[in-house]
């Protein structure tokens, strides 16, 4: 019984030791928890929390009034809820890892935040996504803050890290790659990344469309059937120009805007690349073609390639890849996601977007400049050649007179009131605009200095808006301080030399003369100097291009990335819009939105590539109502009566090319090409559309509120004042709720 007892006694000693031990390590450790937790609320803007109604592993990274962001860390996916609609946006499809149709690396795409492409010291590119390389490795790590989540995705094989940032800002969903902070170690060095490739991404079951910013815009119509057609992809503002390009495929319209839409269902988005922008590729495939989904997305460029011959011509002949410098210290690549009201479609979308521009980027609510019927652009003259004693010498032929045109627009004036404008650019190969402009010009066989004057003041004096058009890009000959050598260097570091392209073969046009694109850090200076030329004498409009619709890079020793050049364009047309009481830009792209008073040239067409299904009138719908619109001559279209009726659904005023010059002038010259010119074959059409146009009075320069395609080849646009415009491209007269709308052609309905 002792020996019972003490062995009792001893283990209800150790029972209360360890009893006493046990409470102390419990205490420990929620002191450590306590601890913890201050810890990381003074690192945390957001703890992560469960939230009811959320699937096992996700966690609420941040939340506003708006939306909420949640984080699922295993998977190192997102989702988006919009709490005004009820719609999640996920990252990635939901059971992406089952997707039937994806396989290989496209099994693990679907499932990735971002895939890069990179490159050895032997320029071969290679892929490789964030699922496969960082998530199945566990090579990542995140840290909540900020109202989102920081997120650092290793790539072991590869060398590289690549820090990124997703987050909610008042009614946007922000991803970010910081750029200048991407680490690589080793030989291989990142060249692009696709960034959140299947974010917003539609099912085989789902029915919409999505959004591209090819031309005026385009739809591509989910699960379309047309996966073995190519994907769409389109570098914003149209492909580098100071890369070698030795043949080109016919593409009629580049990418015109930074952005892309989605509708699925009943919701949408618009997204945005609103950093970085100038190096980005829009991309879209649809279900069937990769995998089950149907996904739009950007592609961010740091490195570019071109192809060079060597030793052309010999039995040595090479095609050889060169690769430019990686252009990756600006400080992020951002694309914000904006989530729009119930059953929202492209209209909602372009709505969006414009609200963005003027209220972060300046674009004006409204234009200054009244949009006319119409816009009448004469070419000036044509250099061409000629000989003196044998001697052969280039002479400017001249195609329009300034005293000719004066007289040809007071006589249409009389006429058509002041229904139109006028605008005077030069062929490229005109005489003394082939220099770069550092002032205005006067060419003397068109009349000099005082035949121009006479004819700016009588146009002035009878209401008639004239812009002498300049471009302040293109070197076609040396002159007033800058030559060849001012222009951009390509990937190899010789003159990147500009041909125009056969259409025939894609090929280089190398028996025309060519060009060069200066570089762009001379244009702040250039324009400095055209524009104090412009206040000296007096002129209040002027008009500019190359500027607002070329892009390209700079690679000399100390080269320019295409996103400096974007900041060297938006400070040089800053001063032109500030110093001019209106600015005429030629077929701007958005960067140039805030800047214009009027835009010719404006898009009507996308490229009608195979994969999209329907083209809109997005970019019309963005900046009409802030800027005066003019399409693209009309006259060189190959039907005129469709891109007339184009011009009046999509609410831009038609442009007539001309010449007052004789049909033959442009023969033996570099410009056979342009045809159907003459002023004497196209004044009683000219005369007769002014008329037709005039239905149109009050509805011109009005903002589009919405776009609708009625079917059997009927479109209806309704304006801001209310005015509904009824297109009917059709053979047969269309009726469309009583309204009767005439074959080929237009009806007007309602009053503003």
């Amino acid at each position: 019984m002792k020996k019972n007892s003490k062995k009792i006694g001893r283990l209800l000693v150790k029972g209360v030791i360890y009893l006493a031990m046990f409470g102390l390590f419990a205490g420990f450790v929620v002191f450590l928890n306590q601890t913890s937790q201050e810890e990381s609320e003074e690192e945390m803007t957001w703890k992560p929390e469960a939230v009811q109604g959320i699937p096992e592993g996700w966690e609420l990274a941040a939340e506003n009034q708006a939306l909420e962001l949640y984080f699922e860390p295993s998977l190192m996916q997102l989702r988006v809820k919009d709490k005004a609609t009820g719609a999640e946006w996920r990252s990635n499809p939901e059971n992406a890892a089952e997707d039937s149709i994806a396989f290989g690396q496209n099994k693990t795409r679907i499932q990735s935040l971002l895939e890069l492409s990179y490159v050895d010291d032997q320029s071969n590119y290679y892929t490789a996504n964030s699922y496969a390389e960082s998530v199945m490795a566990d090579t990542y790590t995140y840290e909540y803050g900020d109202d989102g989540v920081y997120v650092n995705l290793q790539f072991a094989k590869q060398g590289f890290e690549i820090p990124c940032f997703f987050g909610i800002q008042e009614d946007r969903f922000v991803a970010r790659i910081f750029s200048d902070q991407i680490q690589q170690h080793g030989s291989l060095q990142v060249a692009s990344i696709i960034f959140l490739p299947y974010f917003g991404a539609g099912s085989l079951e789902e029915e919409g469309y999505m959004l591209v910013p090819d031309g005026s815009g385009a739809l591509i119509y989910y699960n379309n059937q047309k996966q073995n057609y190519q994907s769409y992809s389109q570098k914003v503002y149209g492909r580098n120009l100071a890369l070698n390009l030795q043949n080109s495929t016919l593409v009629t319209q580049n990418a015109t805007m930074p952005v892309f839409g989605i509708r699925k269902g009943g919701n949408a988005l618009l997204a945005v690349i609103t950093e970085g922008e100038y190096q980005a590729e829009i991309k879209a495939e649809v279900a069937r073609k990769l995998t089950s989904s149907n996904a739009v997305y950007t592609n961010v460029l740091y490195i570019q390639s071109e192809s060079n011959t060597l030793l052309s011509g010999s039995d040595k002949e090479e095609s050889v890849i060169m690769l430019s410098p990686q252009h990756n210290q600006f400080p992020c690549y951002e694309v914000s996601y904006f989530f729009l009201e119930k059953d929202a479609g492209y209209n909602e979308m372009a709505a969006r977007y414009r609200q963005y521009l003027t209220d972060e980027k300046g674009m004006p609510r409204t234009a200054s400049e009244e949009q006319k019927r119409m816009n009448l652009t004469f070419l000036g003259g044509v250099e061409v050649s000629k000989t003196f004693l044998g001697v052969p010498y280039r002479a400017v032929k001249a195609l329009t007179p300034y005293d000719v045109l004066r007289e040809t627009a007071l006589e249409l004036q009389q006429k058509a009131g002041n229904t139109f404008q006028i605008s005077m650019r030069y062929l490229e190969k005109g005489g003394s605009m082939n220099k770069i402009p550092t002032s205005l010009t006067y060419e003397g066989a068109l009349g000099g200095k005082k035949a121009y004057n006479k004819m700016a003041e009588a146009l002035k004096g009878a209401g008639l808006a004239f812009y002498p058009v300049y471009d302040t890009v293109t070197i076609r000959k040396s002159g007033n301080g800058y030559r060849d050598y001012q222009g951009v260097r390509n990937v190899s570091k010789s003159a990147s030399v500009q041909y125009d392209y056969m259409l025939t073969s894609g090929n280089k046009d190398t028996g025309g003369r060519p060009y060069y694109l200066v570089s762009p850090q001379y244009e702040e200076k250039i324009m400095s100097s055209l524009l104090a030329s412009v206040e000296k004498r007096g002129v209040g409009r002027l008009g500019l291009t190359g500027i607002s619709n070329k892009l390209y890079a700079d690679y000399r020793s100390e080269s320019i990335s295409d996103n400096e050049t974007g900041a060297y364009w938006e400070k040089a047309l800053e001063m032109a819009s500030s110093s001019t009481e209106s600015l005429l830009l030629e077929g701007a792209y958005a960067y140039a939105f805030p800047y214009a008073d009027v835009i010719t040239e404006v898009p009507v067409f996308s490229s009608q590539f195979d994969v999209e299904d329907e083209a809109v009138p997005f970019y019309e719908m963005v900046v009409g109502g802030s800027a005066a619109l003019y399409s693209a001559p009309v006259n060189e279209s190959g039907n005129t009566r469709q891109m007339l009726l184009k011009t009046v659904e999509y609410g831009v005023s038609p442009t007539f090319v001309l010449m007052t010059a004789q049909r033959d002038a442009l023969q033996d010259t570099d410009y056979q090409k342009y045809f159907s010119l003459c002023w004497e074959d196209w004044k009683e059409t000219i005369e007769s559309v002014l008329g037709e146009l005039e239905d149109l009075e009050g509805v011109l320069g009005q903002r589009i509120s919405s776009h609708r395609n009625l079917g059997g080849g009927v479109y209806s646009t309704t304006f801001a004042n209310g005015v509904t415009v009824y297109v009917n491209y059709g053979q047969e007269e269309a009726v469309v709720n009583g309204t009767r709308i005439p074959a080929c052609g237009f009806v007007r309905e309602g009053d503003e």
